[in-house]
């Protein structure tokens, strides 16, 4: 008897991206509970072997030049210099080729939300139409083999991609990578690892040779799995302008790590489960072991950095536009891919007893970081500047020139940017002591200038008075009359008119003659008016 998987589409990611599997229940032993992503590698040490300008790359781009990161094979952080420009540093291991400037703006571009509002990926999946025909394919004999893989053949994996551009390298090496995974899960295609990561055909296989010598098979087995690349941890610490890329995790799942995971039903897949787990745990090694996983890897980290750059708001208006203006070649990508699948049938001759093991694989690859990227705000506990802060500030020192697209940055160049914090710091206090010597002189001159002000309008308004003070007998007189008298002289009495009255008076004293008024302005004014000259 042949117990068959039936596979159902159903939703894949919360972002759409492919489609997870519902299936019934496995002959097999149900399987244990998903297994834990080994702990991501941080990277604490914050340093740079080369820098690139995302301006100056794009301009050279755009005027016909190479469209390569120069000198740099992995990003690990990101900064903003004081122009305004998107420097990128990382390292510059040997014998790594320069990584793509397409690949990062395809990443930038699609943070924006540039190719649709969907979560990015990839996926493969047969043609649910030729399922059916597989399906009902009668007998274990050679012809029925053959029939199977011919049918398989014909089934193709259609190539789906979701926001992203189609013709691009990045959807080209995300397909040419799930696809690679699924030949090393059929077994048809060996990783150069060791010791070696066996697919899950044969472990399968394997495991059911085993059970057949045991006479504890269950009968014959047929599996069509789902699996597929995705993010796991991926964190980043900031420092206002500066963001380091800590950690970045890809890991492998297979169609129910997540939608079956802890469920009852008893629908899992141990063996699946485990090839899942054993590339997850492998996968650094797994990355150093061919191009096509670095080149997925690295993927993976440009969309971090992309998500990075709009989380922080880095890039300004003018980078924008040459962004958006970056034309991405063309890179053609098939609608399909040949079918993958696999029939092999195991004998023992004890028992004359015989098992058929049929299996076809499909899944894609997730690049839904947008809630998987956290982040950590580094803030030092003294007034000197962080790590990060050093790092960028050295990575801006050690350009030779503003149009320099690519430059090495030295070990000698975190020493520089430390003396040119403290060479800052003295000038910050510097123009502080200057300021506030400043302020003090311009308080003092307020002050004297308000005291001059006080002195100039007391003295203004004292020679007012005065002026006005002088002015007033003149007017008396005038009003008195032609002859300069305020009474008449008619009025005066005569006695009081005799010169022995005025005899000894001074100009300030009152009148003999009771006017009331001073001597100067009465009689002695008479007086000084009949003086012959």
């Amino acid at each position: 008897m042949m117990h068959r998987v039936l596979v159902n589409r159903r939703g894949f990611l919360a972002s759409g991206v492919s489609a997870l599997v519902a299936q019934q229940p496995l002959a097999a032993a149900a399987a244990d509970s998903a297994c834990k992503a080994p702990p991501a590698t941080s990277i604490t040490d914050m340093r740079a072997d080369v820098a690139v300008s995302l301006r100056e790359a794009l301009k050279r781009a755009k005027s016909g030049g190479p469209k390569r990161l120069t000198g740099l094979t992995r990003i690990d952080a990101v900064c903003r210099d004081d122009d305004n420009d998107i420097l990128l540093c990382g390292v510059a291991e040997r014998g790594q080729p320069d990584l793509y400037l397409d690949d990062l703006i395809v990443a930038i571009r699609s943070a924006d939300k540039k190719y649709g509002k969907i979560e990015p990926g990839i996926s493969l999946d047969p043609d649910r139409s030729q399922t059916p025909g597989l399906d009902q394919i009668a007998g274990r004999d050679a012809a029925a083999k053959q029939q199977y893989l011919r049918m398989c053949s014909q089934q193709p994996q259609m190539v789906r991609v979701d926001a992203l551009p189609r013709h691009s390298r990045v959807t080209k090496v995300l397909v040419e990578a799930d696809y690679r995974m699924k030949q090393v899960s059929q077994g048809t295609l060996q990783l150069p690892v060791d010791p070696p990561l066996p697919g899950t055909f044969t472990r399968r296989l394997n495991q059911s040779r085993q059970m057949l010598r045991a006479g504890t098979s269950t009968g014959d087995w047929s599996s069509r799995r789902r699996f597929w690349f995705e993010p796991g941890k991926f964190e980043y610490a900031h420092d206002y302008e500066t963001a380091f890329l800590q950690s970045a995790q890809v890991i492998l799942s297979d169609a129910d790590a997540d939608a079956d995971a802890g469920a009852k039903s008893g629908n899992e897949d141990p063996i699946a489960r485990e090839f899942a787990c054993d590339w997850t745990a492998r996968m650094e090694e797994t990355i150093r072991a061919e191009p096509i996983w670095r080149d997925m890897y690295n993927i993976y980290r440009h969309f971090a950095i992309a998500h990075i750059l709009k989380e922080r708001n880095l890039y300004a208006y003018d980078l924008t536009r040459l962004i958006d203006a970056h034309e991405i070649d063309h890179v053609a990508l098939p609608d399909s891919l040949p079918g993958l699948g696999r029939w092999e049938t195991l004998e023992e001759a004890k028992g004359n007893r015989r098992l058929t093991l049929v299996s076809s694989v499909c899944g894609g690859v997730s690049l839904g970081l947008a809630s998987r990227l956290t982040a950590n705000r580094v803030s030092s506990e003294s007034k000197s500047p962080s790590q990060m802060a050093l790092l960028s500030r050295a990575i801006v020192l050690s350009r030779p020139e503003k149009s320099s697209v690519s430059w090495t940055v030295p070990p000698t160049a975190l020493q520089a940017a430390a003396k040119w914090y403290v060479e800052r710091e003295e000038q910050r206090l510097q123009a502080a002591r200057e300021s506030e010597e400043k302020e003090r002189k311009e308080a003092n001159d307020t002050k004297m200038g308000m005291a001059l002000l006080g002195g100039f309008v007391v003295t203004g308004i004292l020679a007012g008075w005065l002026m006005n003070r002088r002015r007033a007998p003149a007017a008396e007189l005038a009003a008195a009359g032609s002859n300069g008298s305020s009474t008449p002289l008619s009025e005066i009495p005569e006695e009081a008119m005799t010169p022995a009255a005025f005899a000894g008076l001074r100009r300030n004293d009152l009148c003999p003659c009771n006017s009331g008024k001073r001597f100067k302005h009465c009689h002695g004014a008479h007086e000084a008016m009949s003086d012959p000259e």
